[in-house]
């Protein structure tokens, strides 16, 4: 199958890429590779993070509102990539026949989005309070949509009158909700029940810290300062 075959085809696609004022990448290379890359990962990684997470049970962490917020999102984006795709089915039936990929694509999103909804509350219930796995899969759809973010604004600027409205309004609120989930999944959860209560009066920060304060060492910044703030004893 080909590209003009599988993707709406284009014309003059090396000139509105290249030898123009606003480059910008074919609608193609977005709606399969920037959008199937995040998918990619997630269903790649996640059959091994499923055994690691029924290997290590640290405990039940209570819903709390911010893993009500997270869920939610995730419905919600499976809510906004199904409706590409009811929208294109009813296209369809309408007699305007849309490529593959405005079928694919949406499918493709759709499943990972419950996939992701489904991680989020089976990581609570198996006590992890920071997910690396998540944090990467959400980044990756953040750094993937801002291409597209961008050429739909351009877009919208070069035209009177957006001709898609319907997808132009779906990709809108699909972004703003993977961001969303990227700033909730910088933040951790409530330690699981009934685990062990610290009584070190200055405990380590690296023990609490959540993905991305380890991976920036933002825990250590807070180590020194508390290091700093308690008095040394004397001799």
């Amino acid at each position: 199958m080909s590209e003009q075959s599988f993707c709406k085809s284009s014309e003059k696609v090396a000139n509105q890429t290249f030898h123009t004022d606003r480059p910008d990448l074919p609608e193609c290379f977005q709606l399969s590779v920037l959008s199937w890359l995040p998918c990619i990962y997630l269903w790649a990684v996640c059959p091994i993070y499923l055994f690691y997470l029924k290997r290590n049970n640290r405990g039940y962490i209570m819903m709390s509102i911010m893993n009500r917020f997270k869920t939610v999102f995730g419905l919600l984006l499976w809510i906004v990539c199904w409706t590409d795709l009811f929208y294109t089915f009813h296209e369809l039936r309408q007699g305007n026949t849309q490529p593959p990929i405005y079928f694919v694509t949406p499918l493709v999103l759709g499943m990972t989005m419950l996939l992701a909804t489904f991680l989020i509350q089976f990581e609570r219930l198996r006590g992890v309070q920071s997910s690396g796995v998540l944090f990467i899969f959400w980044f990756l759809c953040v750094l993937c949509a801002i291409v597209p973010f961008r050429s739909k604004i351009l877009q919208a600027s070069s035209q009177s009158e957006v001709n898609d409205k319907l997808r132009f309004t779906t990709f809108y609120f699909y972004f703003a909700f993977v961001v969303c989930e990227l700033i909730l999944c910088c933040f951790n959860e409530k330690p699981p029940l009934f685990s062990n209560v610290v009584t070190d009066p200055n405990p380590c920060p690296e023990a609490t810290a959540g993905f991305l304060s380890t991976m920036t060492f933002w825990w250590f910044t807070r180590w020194v300062h508390t290091g700093v703030c308690i008095p040394m004893p004397h001799p």
